[in-house]
């Protein structure tokens, strides 16, 4: 079995040697000329050049091809100009594909009618029925090409039918094996087959290009720009290059990112083998968007990409770091697309955006008249498209926690994917954006314990200050105040031991520290985390009332009782302390007075047996 062919694939391969065996058309059969280096040179040599980044269609704008429903629930297409930010025009259409533009003509399925419309009018050119189930549909300057699966007996044969700009059939060629969705592109069209190979046709007359077949990956997607080609799976993205001959990762020009776990189903392309993204659907919510670079080795252009996720965009570098977030108010964003120069979205509601890729910040906004209706998908073609106006980035700390914060209950696991990234933040209105999540009453409890543990991990000093303020109030049942989330507070302060602090806020942090240690309303889990808090930044300060806290209650019962107390309390004396301080432990574990578990744990630290 080839690399890159696994078990769930088998099954298809042996189909299509038997059909192949019994006749099948060579163009997609299963021995050709594979990954011949020579062949796909001269091929990509002989290409005409392929223009500067710019849209496809004939107008030369920027173009959003949407499919929207009106409030009264009839089914329309909408040419939106977003050089102008208003419509060129408007048509009853029922879209039952994605839309696709290429010169004169823009093209989609609408009812079980193949419809290619002018760009400039939204004028039917021309339709013909869909011949069976559609694979998927594009576009080039003369041509429309079609795939589309049909069953014959028990047999299913996949087709790739051509039609001109007249609407008059070219040429067509049958696959006894699954054809995905193809792309067109200077002259050519890209038809991955069997989920292995890409396959290379002259758009002209059909004739076979040449053929790369995938070692290392299947090939799920063909993926074209105005500017470059590429093709690829789940796994990462090859470019169409001299250097994809080899079909594997290590010898092409091949490109992946390290997604966060929540981000991990987002796609680089719709899968060109699955029936459902033929049309726009919820995968078009949660995607990768992405260009390359075109200079020397792969690289994705900026060194990031950006990942589309309901109503929110995160930009990413490459091993995942994010770097912004943009959080789109109350509708998801149905359709984007990276332009090149900005991600493009728009949302369910009609409100069209053009963010920079590099800052997140929001460049152009727009809105599609709707009438009360909303927009089910849409195609950009905007390539090049750069709005002249020039905002400053939104404060990422503010933006994330926005998300963090959001009631909507699907994306809880983003929360807390956007709290790992807010405490990597520094500065201390972040420590206190984390605090305010913390003791948030209205967020469910899993996203405040992630809160917690993202404030916990700081290790910000300019933190300190806020952390010292909200643990300052201690329970003092007349005046009515009561303190919240001490625990988390002081391990917060626990983890900046390590670091260098002011004097002054430092000393602060310990005052406060003491007051809830002298409280006797103070719970014995907070106490804990106070002596520890102590322990690690007191410097010194602390052995004098922890001497004397020990002193105090090395008799109680309450303080006999509490395992977790008597350890902090005579561990931070016996590590963090003087000889006389050691003297003290050696008193408490020889005293008759003292409780025996006191006594008890004071011997073994002695001993060093603890």
């Amino acid at each position: 079995m080839r690399r890159g062919v696994g078990r769930g694939r088998a099954g298809l391969v042996a189909v299509a040697i038997a059909a192949a065996s019994c006749g099948g058309p060579a163009v997609f059969g299963l021995t050709s000329d594979d990954n011949n280096p020579d062949r796909l040179a001269r091929a990509l040599a002989q290409r005409p050049a392929l223009s500067a980044p710019g849209p496809l269609n004939a107008s030369g704008h920027p173009m959003l091809f949407a499919a929207v429903t009106t409030a009264g629930g009839e089914p329309r297409m909408i040419a939106f100009d977003l050089s102008t930010g208003s419509a060129r025009w408007s048509v009853a259409a029922d879209v039952r594909s994605r839309i696709v533009a290429g010169g004169e003509l823009v093209v989609a399925v609408e009812g079980g009618d193949v419809v290619a419309r002018e760009v400039v009018s939204g004028r039917p050119r021309w339709k013909h029925p869909l011949g069976g189930d559609l694979v998927g549909i594009a576009a080039d300057a003369t041509r429309v090409y079609v795939v589309d699966r049909s069953v014959y007996g028990a047999r299913p044969t996949w087709r790739l039918l051509v039609r001109g700009a007249d609407g008059h059939v070219l040429w067509q060629t049958n696959a006894s094996g699954p054809l995905g969705a193809p792309a067109a592109q200077a002259g050519w069209v890209m038809v991955p087959f069997l989920h292995q190979w890409l396959v290379l046709l002259d758009g002209r007359s059909g004739d076979a290009v040449t053929r790369i077949r995938g070692v290392d990956d299947e090939i799920s997607f063909v993926h074209v720009t105005s500017d470059a080609a590429f093709f690829g799976s789940s796994g990462g993205v090859f470019r169409l290059d001299d250097k994809a001959a080899s079909g594997e990762r290590s010898q092409s020009s091949f490109g992946q990112i390290a997604l966060p776990a929540p981000l991990a189903r987002a796609g680089y392309h719709p899968d060109a083998f699955d029936p459902v993204q033929a049309g726009y659907n919820a995968a078009d919510r949660t995607c990768v968007l992405w260009r390359a670079s075109d200079r020397g080795r792969f690289q994705f252009q900026d060194g990031r990409v950006a990942v589309h996720w309901f109503r929110f965009v995160f930009g990413l570098s490459l091993d995942g770091t994010m770097h912004w977030a943009y959080s789109h108010p109350r509708t998801d964003l149905v359709a984007s697309a990276h332009a090149g120069t900005v991600i493009a979205a728009v949302s369910a509601g009609g409100e069209v955006i053009a963010l920079d890729p590099v800052t997140g910040a929001l460049r152009w906004s727009g809105r599609v008249d709707l009438a009360g209706g909303r927009v089910i998908g849409g195609t950009f073609d905007a390539d090049g498209w750069a709005p002249a106006v020039a905002r400053q980035p939104a404060d990422v700390a503010a933006v994330l926690v926005s998300i963090a914060s959001d009631r909507d209950a699907r994306f809880d696991g983003i929360k807390e994917m956007v709290l790992g990234a807010l405490g990597r933040l520094p500065g201390a209105e972040v420590t206190r954006e984390l605090i305010g999540i913390v003791r948030d009453p209205r967020l469910p409890a899993r996203l405040t314990d992630a809160a917690s543990r993202v404030l916990i991990a700081r290790t910000d000093p300019a933190g300190l200050p806020v952390l010292t303020e909200a643990l300052a109030p201690i329970t003092d049942f007349v005046v009515g105040s009561e303190p919240a989330s001490v625990d988390v507070l002081a391990r917060a302060i626990a983890t900046l031991g390590g670091a260098a602090l002011d004097p002054e806020p430092r000393r602060a942090a310990i005052d406060a520290l003491l007051a809830h240690l002298a409280s006797p309303a103070t719970p014995s889990r907070d106490a804990i985390a106070v002596v520890s808090a102590l322990a690690a930044i007191g410097g010194g300060a602390e052995r004098g009332p922890l001497t004397s806290f020990l002193l105090v209650h090395r008799a109680d019962p309450d303080f006999g009782g509490d395992s977790g107390l008597i350890k902090v309390v005579i561990d931070a004396l016996a590590e963090h302390g003087g000889a006389a301080e050691r003297e003290v432990v050696r008193f408490v574990a020889t005293d008759g007075r003292s409780h025996d578990a006191v006594a008890g744990y004071a011997r073994q630290v002695m001993a060093g047996t603890r």
